[in-house]
């Protein structure tokens, strides 16, 4: 009897209206069962999305949108699904119906100017921007934004008038001075780019970084007068400022008057060595041109000084080594690279020098050596494969040395003087490894293709000829090898006929 009165219970209630309970304000509230799954349907899709299951989630913010259209919210969910789903256009069509929804919402507004931005439409999220700027324009962050989305589309003046803005609310701040210098010398207006760094040092006046920059700058455009003026004022200020020091020397002097006054301060320890080196830079340019004897002396000097004073930071045993190099020093200029990358193996440029030195004296283990640790922490640098396919080739791997230049040609890319090298060092690894057929078929194709200006290729190509038979058109090759660019040894093959 008591089971048939709770069957009957049971089912008399599924003909009543299913209400779910809630609590506001401590009082039970009935919520209709269609609103329950209203709010359940929108859950379950933000709940898909959390779990990255967002085809799923796709499904569901639509399932609700499709009754719930006004909802901002879901349409703001849709639109991140779709961006985690790399599908920006519907991305930004949902977001956009968000905005349109609750216009007053401003992450809204800022993730559509996020998405535009993604996908390089800059002046999209400009206007987007200047939208939110006239919504709320005592907020820094909006002019920040907009300053920066309008330089990167391509409207520095447009980025220029809202730091301007957020500057008269803010004042002068590091951070808005130093955009607009930047802005400015990208302008080419270096009148206004100088006046912001100015602006920055009368701003901070205990800050000389900002004078010591305006000085570089003045430097940078070739105006010696005005820097002059600028470090004057910082020893003004800093008696004991090193960099200013040794700036407002008198340069009018002889290159070896002005380098031995250097030595005092390349001595102390104490001196910026950025600034040591700073003066040491222009002497490269003139060790290429011809310097004299005794004023490659005391640069060479100074170098010994930067290495005394400085022998932990690896720039040091860099521009040392440059200056072995610059001088045809190469085994010296070999010992300060290897110092240099031991302190610091990421600067590339000191590991193709001292690669080239190598070559140069026909190491070939040490280059392979050298050149597959360069390989190994530049993988995109052509010229590290091609220094290893050369050693390869010397050391009786042609195989090898075939795969590696294989790779760097890929890699050469625009720099058409080193692709051409290494198509050749490949012709010679088929040479080396006697596939002349191999070396005839690979020159004929790279002359095809426009190389007959190169002298290696053609004198190689005559090379691959003469060992098939074809002497005469060996020879021929090797004469147009030799006007390009005369040699010894090809004045050699001419002379006598052979190789």
């Amino acid at each position: 009897m008591v089971k048939k009165y709770i069957l009957g219970i049971a089912l008399g209630s599924l003909t009543l209206p299913v209400f779910a309970q809630n609590t506001l304000d401590g009082q039970a509230k009935i919520v209709p069962e269609e609103e329950v799954n209203r709010q359940s349907l929108f859950i379950e899709a933000e709940r898909e999305r959390l779990l990255q299951h967002f085809e799923k989630a796709v499904e569901k913010y639509k399932a609700f949108l499709y009754d719930n259209g006004d909802n901002a919210a879901a349409w703001y969910g849709l639109a991140r699904t779709y961006a985690e789903l790399k599908d920006p256009t519907n991305a930004i069509d949902a977001v956009k119906k968000a905005t349109q929804k609750d216009p007053g919402n401003e992450w809204y507004a800022i993730y559509l100017a996020d998405l535009y931005e993604k996908i390089g439409q800059a002046k999209d999220a400009v206007a987007v921007y200047e939208d939110l700027v006239k919504k709320q324009p005592q907020t820094p962050a909006f002019l920040e934004r907009l300053a920066y989305l309008s330089v990167l589309s391509g409207d520095p003046k447009g980025g220029l008038k809202a730091l301007d803005q957020l500057e008269k609310m803010t004042g002068v701040t590091e951070e808005t001075a130093d955009k607009k210098h930047v802005i400015y010398l990208g302008m080419g207006n270096i009148k206004k780019s100088a006046a912001e760094l100015e602006k920055l040092a009368d701003t901070y006046p205990y800050r000389l970084e900002y004078r010591h920059r305006l000085a570089e700058l003045y430097e940078s455009v070739g105006d010696k007068d005005e820097a002059k003026k600028v470090y004057e004022d910082i020893l003004r200020r800093d008696p004991d400022d090193s960099v200013a020091k040794i700036a407002v020397l008198e340069k009018s002097g002889s290159d070896l008057a002005y380098l031995n006054s250097l030595k005092p301060y390349f001595k102390d320890p104490n001196v910026s060595l950025d600034g040591k080196i700073k003066e040491l830079l222009p002497y490269f340019d003139k060790l290429n041109k011809g310097l004299e004897p005794t004023a490659v002396e005391a640069l060479l000097q100074l170098g010994a000084l930067l290495e005394q004073t400085h022998p932990d930071e690896a720039k040091v045993w860099s521009v040392s080594g440059d200056l072995f190099y610059y001088t045809d020093q190469m085994p010296e200029a070999l010992d300060r690279y290897r110092r240099c990358i031991k302190l610091n193996p990421t600067v590339y440029s000191v590991w193709d020098n001292s690669l080239a030195i190598l070559l140069e004296q026909k190491n070939y283990p040490e280059l392979r050596r050298t050149a597959e640790q360069a390989m190994d922490a530049f993988p995109n640098q052509a010229s590290a494969y091609y220094y290893y396919g050369v050693a390869a080739t010397e050391l009786g791997d042609p195989d090898d040395a075939i795969r590696q230049l294989g790779q760097a040609t890929l890699m050469a890319g625009g720099n058409i003087a080193l692709r051409l090298n290494i198509l050749d060092q490949i012709g010679l690894a088929f040479l080396r490894k006697k596939d002349f057929e191999g070396a005839r078929g690979h020159y004929e194709k790279q002359l095809a293709n426009g190389t007959d200006k190169h002298p290696g290729i053609l004198e190689h190509y005559g090379d691959a000829l003469y060992q098939l038979g074809e002497r005469n058109l060996a020879m021929e090759y090797w004469q147009k090898a030799n006007a390009i660019l005369p040699s010894t040894s090809l004045e050699q093959k001419i002379s006598t006929g052979k190789l």
